[in-house]
């Protein structure tokens, strides 16, 4: 009886959490039981392995524009005359010459004021050069201009570290990662900074134990590790069920945030507590309810690894926000 109350209070937070319907993990099994389609549950028989992201990496060619509210992200247009000067920066810059490099960054930023990526090109020629105060002026610049500029966020970072500066550096180096989550450099850097202020950021990543098949004319097969078995349910509805996305009004997403909830929804309530305490992915997944902070637990750990263009597209609140969840919740031990 006590296992039926907790799961049913953990089924109405979940719904106030989210503000949308959506199915219970009993729900969802009698969908499949009288659905047209075959599922077959079987349990899975090798672990999963964390996929490889380093290829999905976003680069610094992008701006932002807001207007009406709305925000919108381009790529940088440059005219011959500010191409040439960047060109002759580059080569500078290779010949370690970095006072003629910013020399020519600066023609170029005067020949197109809208070329913000070059503002951050500044800034570094004065951080080689060890001249932090004139950096951080010149990265705060960039970043004002252009909040989605991961590298001035992530050069700010490195300025404020060598200052001592640590909370403003974790602040920035947050940000950084969140606009290229799969860099390997960039994330090294982050481990660097939030050792030095003592936080825990554990590299783990959201990998379901989850395998999903067509096996033939409507039949599924399911191959699941009994953690995730809810999980897979969900997800196995999602894909196979036929009018299952357009009754849920999602039909023409590439990305759906209520099909993730309802999948974190039969994760949650199908797990005991051993599991809530060894697998960090339903840890902080917890913690995360419990701090109000599902959406940016989503977009961190699960839709920018697989998809980090889109944190291009994101307003600069709701970065601050997964940067809030990061911080006070991710780290927690």
């Amino acid at each position: 009886m006590k296992n039926i109350i907790l799961l049913f209070g953990l089924f109405l937070i979940f719904k106030i959490a989210f503000g949308q319907e959506i199915h219970t993990p009993a729900e969802i099994l009698k969908i499949m039981e009288k659905s047209s389609v075959s599922y077959e549950l079987h349990p899975l028989e090798n672990e999963i392995k964390t996929p490889d992201r380093t290829n999905k990496l976003n680069y610094n060619h992008y701006y932002q524009i807001k207007k009406d509210g709305s925000t919108t992200t381009y790529k940088y247009e440059l005219n011959e005359e500010t191409t040439n000067y960047v060109k002759k920066a580059e080569q500078f810059f290779k010949d370690r010459k970095f006072k003629e490099a910013r020399e020519m960054y600066i023609k170029a930023l005067e020949s197109d004021s809208t070329y913000y990526e070059v503002m951050t090109y500044i800034g570094q020629t004065y951080g080689i050069e060890k001249n932090w105060d004139k950096a951080i002026d010149w990265y705060k610049k960039t970043i004002k201009l252009n909040y989605i500029d991961y590298m001035a966020h992530w050069f700010l970072a490195d300025a404020y570290k060598v200052k001592g500066e640590l909370d403003l550096a974790v602040n920035e180096i947050t940000i950084a990662q969140i606009l290229n989550r799969n860099n390997p450099r960039l994330n090294k850097s982050l481990k660097e900074i939030y050792d030095l202020r003592k936080l825990n950021y554990n590299e783990w990543v959201f990998n379901p134990q989850v395998q999903i098949d067509s096996i033939g004319v409507n039949k599924v097969k399911i191959a699941f590790d009994a953690n995730w078995l809810g999980y897979a349910m969900v997800k196995a509805v999602w894909l196979y069920e036929p009018g299952y996305k357009e009754k849920m009004g999602s039909e023409n997403s590439l990305f759906s945030m209520l099909q993730e909830k309802e999948a974190l929804v039969s994760l949650m309530t199908g797990l005991d507590k051993k599991s809530f305490k060894k697998i960090p992915e339903f840890k902080t997944l917890k913690l995360a309810l419990n701090k109000k902070m599902i959406d940016e637990y989503i977009y961190y750990e699960i839709l920018l690894p697989e998809h980090p263009f889109v944190a291009y597209q994101f307003p600069q609140e709701i970065i601050e926000d997964i940067k809030e969840y990061i911080i006070n919740v991710r780290t927690k031990k």
